[in-house]
């Protein structure tokens, strides 16, 4: 593409570390997350970064992913999405949410603060240990009424195949990124069976997606697959892909502006984000 033949290829950095992501240093406590952690977590003003990098470390411990070590929990997102307020007054009407990747959970305690009934909200994520971690984040083991599924969107255990047809939305941020392009429309075939089939359906989401999509390899953890990073239109073929496969009518709505730094952060050895888009979508079953 003209202009950025001098950039730097994902392919062509050096092996992220374990020790390079944990040698991040989180500055400042964005706002959002500040305010979630100390009137729904009650967490103390002067406690809050100490309780933040702690559960952190335990996250990290789990499986280091670098949004993890580079605290993208507290870069809420739900929030952000232009259907946002329509998902939480669907919520207080009794519809169901599921968060596709919750990982410790940061976006359906969003949605409990902002009003939506905790037993209307369901997450999966692969591991079960960030379930544990998400309940001591946000000190809310008791009150926390909502279900928690460990499962592989690849390899689906019977709870969640149970699930089919349940929900009626679906939000998933941080996890398309992380597939190649087949394992992709395989994710998000496997979501879309889990929707109701209701034409007010919904599934929105958020992902980092890359000016020139194609495969890349960020040498993480031995990566062998190349990951697809997508723009607009390589993600609405995709997710049209996983549609034509079921035999459904869609329409996804998607952004994908430039990738700002929205947390302040000391890092060394940071990513070049300056091909980096920030995709967002929000995509609605056609009535037939």
């Amino acid at each position: 593409m003209p202009g950025k033949e001098n950039r730097t290829d994902p392919s062509q950095l050096p092996e992220l570390s374990l020790e390079w992501i944990r040698n991040t240093e989180l500055l400042e406590v964005p706002g959002g997350a500040r305010r979630l952690l100390e009137h729904y977590g009650k967490i103390p003003h002067n406690d809050v970064m100490q309780h933040i990098n702690q559960v952190r470390y335990r996250a990290l411990e789990t499986y280091p992913y670098p949004c993890i070590g580079h605290y993208r929990f507290l870069d809420i997102q739900i929030v952000k999405s232009r259907a946002y307020n329509e998902i939480v007054a669907r919520l207080n009407k009794g519809e169901q949410l599921l968060d596709v990747g919750c990982c410790i959970g940061q976006e359906l305690r969003q949605l409990v603060a902002d009003g939506a009934k905790s037993e209307n909200l369901y997450g999966v994520d692969l591991y079960d240990k960030f379930f544990d971690i998400s309940y001591d984040l946000f000190r809310d083991r008791d009150t926390f009424k909502g279900t928690l599924i460990a499962a592989d969107l690849f390899t689906p255990k019977p709870m969640l195949s149970r699930l089919e047809g349940k929900f009626d939305v679906i939000w998933t941020s941080n996890v398309l990124h992380l597939f190649t392009w087949e394992k992709q429309v395989t994710a998000v075939a496997a979501m879309l069976k889990l929707l109701s089939k209701s034409s007010n359906s919904m599934i929105a989401g958020r992902f980092m997606g890359h000016s020139t999509p194609g495969g890349y390899n960020y040498g993480f953890r031995g990566q062998e697959e190349s990951i697809y990073r997508h723009d607009d239109q390589s993600f609405k073929k995709m997710f049209q892909t996983a549609c034509d496969g079921l035999e459904e009518a869609w329409e996804a709505d998607v952004e994908a502006p430039e990738w700002k730094e929205t947390l302040e952060l000391r890092s060394q050895g940071e990513l070049d984000s300056t091909w980096t888009l920030e995709l967002k979508f929000v995509a609605r079953r056609l009535g037939k």
